[in-house]
């Protein structure tokens, strides 16, 4: 069984209701909750041993990366983020001090985008820490944005660096919720993501909702610094690890070409490299496009939890 196979047995099995914008599929749901406002809701379950390693991280880095996740995911959708609810469970035996570690990190980073902690549950029990934060956001008048607008012709950006982030951006990274908030507010992006699972792996969330194929070029994929380094342990080149290495957590999107344009030429997004990668294109599945022009498909790589 694969996570999103399980995903979709559930989506395709759930009862619509006209309140619910958008359902299970997307980053985020959308409730409508009157005439002219729409309510996000997004949620994210993190494991120790699975999203983290409390033998080699601080709690407090595994609070803050809890709630930047499921800001993240907010961001995608290019609206604001607004209240939460945690709830956690605490091996049997945890200490004051540990628990209240936890809550500074989580108040380092929901403090700095004016995110309050409203409610939750706390529970302790013989597994794991785990830590569950559902995160709300408001659409503040803007349409929030999709994974199933792309369309053919359209261009592919993404924000920041890709690849290596287990080296440690995966418990620093910086939610992209400032930037999702100016693209939505100045330009017209027909579809978004934020990259959790690795390149490939969603973009092939946008192809597949939207129903079209890409193409990427190779020699225009932001590579980091981190995949670099991680290369020399894994024997992977550098883009591999760019291309399919989880938790970047940079916004991924497709728009016009002449709306890329803007957004290349805009002093908007100062703070953070935009690049462009690709294309969207009539069909289905990824192509890589090399230096050299030659084109070969590839299949999505990425994390999937439950794959067997």
């Amino acid at each position: 069984m694969g996570e999103f196979s399980f995903i979709e047995w559930i989506r395709k099995r759930q009862k619509r209701r006209k309140d619910v914008v958008l359902g299970i599929g997307d980053d985020c749901a959308v409730i409508d909750v009157s005439s002219d406002k729409l309510t996000l809701i997004t949620t994210d379950m993190l494991v120790d041993g699975t999203h983290f390693d409390l033998k080699k991280c601080t709690v407090r880095e595994a609070g803050r990366k809890a709630i930047a996740c499921s800001i993240s995911d907010i961001a995608a959708m290019g609206c604001q983020a607004t209240v939460a609810v945690i709830s956690i469970c605490f091996p049997e035996h945890t200490t004051e001090k540990f628990a209240r570690e936890l809550y500074r990190g989580i108040w380092d980073i929901s403090d700095k985008y004016n995110i309050r902690i409203v409610g939750g549950d706390i529970i302790s029990g013989h597994g794991p820490f785990c830590i569950n934060v559902t995160l709300l956001g408001r659409d503040d008048g803007l349409k929030p944005i999709r994974r199933s607008g792309a369309r053919a012709g359209d261009a592919i950006l993404v924000t920041g660096m890709l690849g290596g982030s287990i080296l440690g951006r995966h418990l620093s990274f910086e939610p992209r919720l400032k930037e999702g908030l100016a693209l939505n507010k100045n330009f017209t992006i027909h579809a978004m993501i934020d990259i959790s699972d690795g390149l490939t792996a969603d973009l092939n969330h946008i192809l597949e909702e939207s129903c079209v194929g890409a193409i990427i070029y190779e020699d225009q994929i932001p590579v980091s610094h981190a995949a670099m380094e991680l290369s020399k342990k894994t024997g992977h080149t550098p883009l591999y690890h760019a291309l399919s290495d989880g938790e970047d957590f940079e916004l991924l999107m497709t728009l016009s070409k002449a709306q890329a344009k803007k957004v290349l030429s805009s002093d908007l997004l100062t703070d953070v490299k935009v690049s462009c990668i690709g294309e969207i294109v009539k069909g289905r599945g990824i192509q890589i496009k090399s230096s050299c022009g030659n084109i070969h498909r590839t299949k999505p790589r990425g994390y999937e939890h439950l794959k067997s």
